[in-house]
């Protein structure tokens, strides 16, 4: 019985914590009026989740989220600005695409759709990788092609499990301000984790 409600209690703590996480990523990208906000409120709140797997859950989260969202304000910027308008000049090549405004040849269409293969790999790996690991931006989108392919597998998960939550919000929308981004956020953080631990053990061992 007592290890049912200690089972019970630590769901409720999980719970808060998540929530709280989530509200913190919200104000902060509001507070930043979404447009410079978003980005750094997504790292922070990855690196809240990441130092809850590796350190454990005694952080203090406020300040931790506060920290680094405080610390490359401008660096995350430049990442998801650089995403950002790379998703618009696709968006703007689709249109022209499917409008036939441009007769493009065969070879034209494959490589635009490598295009966005190569960008959906980048933007799913770029973020958990961002707060793992301390590399220069270039490095850091190189390791984003370079893990995100050699672990298609894992980079479909990313896909499949933002697709769940978004659709899981839309059902409940109250998801979305308790639960949404914490959640997802701290299960890729997992996941990345166990693929990035593999790939330091391979490296210490070669």
């Amino acid at each position: 019985m007592q290890q049912q409600v200690n089972k019970i209690d630590e769901l409720f703590q999980w719970l808060t914590r998540l929530a709280f996480l989530n509200i913190l990523w919200i104000g902060a990208s509001i507070a930043g009026l979404f447009v410079v906000g978003s980005f750094p409120a997504l790292t922070s709140m990855l690196t809240v989740c990441r130092k809850w797997i590796i350190e454990g859950t005694e952080i203090p989260v406020f300040k931790t989220f506060m920290n680094a969202f405080k610390q490359d304000f401008w660096k995350v910027n430049i990442i998801g600005w650089v995403l950002l308008i790379s998703a618009v000049i696709l968006y703007i090549n689709f249109e022209l695409l499917m409008n036939g405004i441009i007769d493009f040849s065969p070879i034209v269409v494959f490589a635009y759709y490598f295009l966005v293969i190569l960008f959906a790999v980048v933007a799913m790996n770029i973020f958990p990788l961002y707060v793992h690991y301390d590399t220069p931006l270039f490095n850091l989108f190189k390791n984003a092609v370079v893990i995100g392919f050699a672990r298609i597998p894992i980079t479909l998960a990313f896909f499949v499990l933002i697709g769940g939550v978004i659709y899981f919000s839309l059902l409940v929308p109250a998801v979305i301000l308790f639960f949404s981004g914490s959640l997802l956020s701290f299960t890729i953080m997992r996941i990345m984790l166990l693929t990035t631990d593999k790939i330091d053990n391979r490296k210490q061992t070669a």
